[in-house]
């Protein structure tokens, strides 16, 4: 592929006008098995492979691909990325700038594999998912459908800049979901407990599928038959790890997207209240609040040791102590900004997508000072009145992702420092700033689930793998029950 590579990089060095060519030869096979109501459902092996070329001209882009890696058909990608740069370059956007500088590097990376999943007997995985489909099903007379989901990805990337970067990358990830639905009378109840990790067979067995099935199904049934309806006003709030993560990806991860704050991206909900003045300046929330984006942590989905633009991932706060400290950002649109690197954030979901900024393990830090609770019991104790709500059902937010709302699958009173009736519908209300502006208290304890769904782009949308989570967080005066 290098000598390939290099012959791209020597056909159009010559060309006027001509700056960087970076190639991604991409390699993608995946397993996704499912069982429905004691039957396979949906199953799917998939393969996919082939080679995107990105060449930048008098400071723009151009972008092609091919489901080809012969020599040829890659040159003839790579001509066709350079015609729509220079055709590009003709109407480019001002200002219009150099990309922030990365260094060169060569190098080989996967991500810890300790069973490689696609080695595993698929009668073997198939007799686990009916197992656990079984496991939900037997929790009650009131399920009605059940779902048992594995998944399993993995990608090989053989990055070449003009540069001089020759990275080859092993990335994969593997989990699953359990489903329950639960109906009694005329109520109908959701419960889906799911988590994906960058590792191998190994996180399917953390996964503990047939436990994990069976809980759902019990919460389902919980939620249709005995839950409360969630009250409503202002109270105190505590959410759990999974819940608080997608909270952070929705006032925090998309915000903070450099091009969405730039005005180059408005689908999805809008663009972002972040404007650039804010960055260093705004008080995001009070002290106890440190977000942090950081690929390069193992293990967790959405984990990489290069972006598809060949920066090296690192840690970058997004809010240290309350303030709006950084963006997320690939190397042109931190260059824009005057940034002197990019946070690694360039990705793609495939060798014929072009990358884009995109989150990928964002997170709140866990509070490890002696303020900091030991764990959720503690936490619950030193809370007199409240509500916990957990895991992720429906949200929405505004177009400048800055007053959201958001529903949880299922949640509890908190009476006298006790874990007391179950709720179900459980929603909340807040603006941004004045929801993280409000918290009382983090555990020390913190835990990072994975999300294999974060859509991004138009017209062709790009999945995208991320992370989320951090510790138990409370929350005072929060908007709950919200019904209109």
């Amino acid at each position: 592929m290098e000598d390939v590579a290099n012959q791209v990089f020597s056909t159009l060095g010559d060309k006027p006008g001509f700056q960087l060519a970076q190639i991604r030869f991409v390699a993608m096979r995946e397993e996704n098995l499912s069982y429905r109501n004691g039957l396979p459902f949906n199953c799917a092996n998939l393969r996919e492979s082939g080679t995107g070329v990105r060449v930048r001209v008098d400071n723009s882009w151009g972008f092609a691909a091919t489901d080809s890696m012969e020599r040829q058909d890659v040159i003839d990608t790579a001509l066709r990325a350079f015609k729509v740069a220079k055709a590009s370059a003709q109407v480019s956007r001002k200002p219009s700038v150099e990309l922030a500088p990365e260094p060169i590097y060569k190098d080989s990376y996967s991500v810890r594999i300790d069973k490689d999943p696609f080695d595993i007997d698929i009668k073997d995985k198939m007799e686990l998912l009916r197992d656990a489909n079984q496991a939900t099903r037997d929790a009650s007379e009131h399920i009605r459908m059940a779902i048992s989901n594995y998944r399993s990805r993995d990608t090989r990337v053989h990055f070449f800049s003009s540069e001089g970067s020759v990275i080859d990358q092993r990335l994969m990830f593997t989990g699953g979901s359990m489903q329950a639905v639960a109906i009694s009378g005329a109520e109908t109840q959701t419960r889906n407990l799911q988590n994906f990790k960058s590792r191998g067979w190994e996180a399917w067995e953390e996964f503990d599928p047939i436990a994990t099935a069976a809980t759902s199904g019990e919460e389902a049934t919980i939620l249709a038959t005995k839950a409360e309806k969630c009250p409503s006003g202002k109270s105190t709030f505590i959410l759990e790890p999974y819940q608080l993560g997608l909270t952070i990806h929705e006032s925090c991860g998309h915000p903070s997207e450099l091009d969405r704050v730039l005005g180059y991206e408005a689908d999805f909900a809008g663009t972002s209240w972040l404007t650039p003045e804010k960055l260093n300046n705004l008080q995001y929330g009070n002290d106890k609040i440190n977000i942090t984006q950081n690929p390069a942590m193992e293990d967790v989905l959405g984990h990489f040791k290069y972006d598809d633009e060949g920066v090296q991932a690192r840690s970058v706060p997004i809010v240290k102590n309350g303030i709006f400290v950084g963006y997320q950002s690939d190397r042109e649109h931190a260059a824009m900004l005057g940034l002197d690197r990019s946070s690694g954030n360039s990705k793609s979901d495939g060798f014929d997508s072009v990358p884009i900024i995109r989150m990928n393990n964002m997170f709140l830090e866990a509070d490890t000072s002696d303020e900091g609770f030991a764990d959720i019991d503690a936490l619950v104790e030193d809370t007199r009145d409240g509500i916990y709500g957990l895991q992720w059902k429906s949200h929405s937010i505004d177009d400048k992702r800055l007053n959201f709302q958001f529903a949880t699958q299922i949640g509890y009173k908190i009476e006298n420092g006790e874990i007391t009736t179950p709720l179900k519908n459980v929603t909340y209300q807040a603006i941004t700033p004045e929801f993280w502006g409000a918290c009382s208290g983090l555990t020390r304890t913190s835990k990072i689930y994975g999300l294999p769904y974060c859509g991004k782009g138009s017209p062709n949308m790009q999945i995208g793998y991320v992370s989320h989570g951090g510790p138990w967080g409370r929350f005072e005066d929060v908007n709950v029950g919200i019904t209109g």
